[in-house]
């Protein structure tokens, strides 16, 4: 997934907010974004934003320092205020909590991108609730160490208890056929958002990549997760009805561990798998894991396959979606395969 060039090249990586930001950029497309971040005190601080055709900041990042009035505290999401008058339109993501606000984020389309989706403001959400912790755990804590493997309280892995869904039914097209989210009673509402019969590219993407060693057999099929950007679980999974078969889709937000201790315990898993396991979590592939743990490729397979053997999966995506508690106990008469 492309790193907006903008962002990459006025915020470090290590800034609490890069993951999310470049993650929000590349799955919903814009024509321009500002992004406000507030002093401890509630100054607007000096904003960031895409430049203009002539490399220049847009008016709209100066428009941009106003967009939030009025949205009370916490959270929130809705259309963009004094938009330019280039751009067809806007939505305005608040990164808050009860008692204060962090960072505000502005997304603007010309009417040739169209309304956001039903599918992009379910990604925005997410995005709103994941940013927003992290700011005011940094904001209320910011002596605390940051959490590791070994020092933490076993925690629950995957996405929040109670937290909002997006559900899709795709056929093998991965046209959307279905949707219904927990989001459509948000405290916000997005006036003219519109229902695309696709999801945002990258999670299509990430969707054929989970599918894509289905068999042809019905029952055969098994469910899937990923994690395309830091704050976003995809989750398929095989449905089957009379109008035929087709591909469950659920979008839900991720909540970063505290800790793999229960994982490890659980799976007798050894200390160099377990730094493989979150690596692997996180998203990088084989190479990327060899890199930083000084080993080759094959043997950081070696790991995961020993992995699989101990969870009883049959390959990798099986074995992150029964470390993200994604499935039900390992029946005791279930096939062990490598990945």
């Amino acid at each position: 997934m492309a790193v907006d060039s903008a962002l990459r090249d006025n915020l470090p990586e290590s800034d609490p907010a890069y993951p999310i930001l470049a993650g929000i950029l590349g799955i919903v497309p814009v024509s321009d974004w500002t992004y406000n971040r507030t002093s401890p005190n509630g100054d607007v601080l000096e904003p960031l934003a895409s430049p203009d055709e002539s490399g220049g900041t847009p008016v709209a990042a100066d428009r941009s320092r106003r967009p939030a009035n009025g949205f009370g505290a916490g959270p929130r999401i809705g259309p963009a205020v004094d938009v330019p008058v280039e751009f067809a339109g806007g939505v305005t993501l608040v990164f808050a909590d009860e008692r204060a606000r962090y960072a505000v984020l502005t997304l603007f389309r010309t009417a040739a991108l169209g309304p956001f989706t039903s599918a992009e403001i379910s990604v925005l959400t997410f995005a709103l609730d994941a940013l927003s912790d992290r700011l005011s755990a940094l904001r209320l804590a910011p002596a605390q160490r940051h959490p590791t493997l070994d020092n933490r309280a076993p925690a629950a892995v995957g996405p929040a208890a109670n937290s909002e869904q997006a559900s899709y039914v795709l056929d093998d097209d991965l046209r959307i056929m279905l949707a219904w989210s927990s989001q459509d009673q948000r405290r916000v509402a997005l006036i003219g958002r519109s229902v695309s019969d696709r999801l945002p590219v990258v999670l299509e993407e990430t969707v054929r990549g989970l599918t894509a060693g289905w068999p042809g057999e019905r029952g055969a099929k098994c469910a899937g997760v990923a994690r395309p950007v830091p704050f976003l679980l995809v989750h398929t999974v095989p449905m089957a009805g009379v109008l035929g078969e087709f591909i469950g889709v659920h979008l839900s937000r991720y909540v970063p561990p505290n800790s793999l201790t229960g994982a490890v315990a659980t799976f007798h898993i050894s200390p160099r798998e377990r730094q493989v396991l979150a690596l692997l979590l996180d998203g990088h592939h084989l190479e990327a894991i060899g890199r930083q743990l000084y080993i080759t490729s094959s043997t950081v397979q070696d790991h995961i396959n020993s992995m699989i053997q101990k969870t009883r999966t049959r390959n990798r995506t099986e074995l992150i979606a029964r470390i993200l508690g994604w499935e039900l106990p390992v029946a005791a008469h279930r096939p062990v395969a490598s990945a």
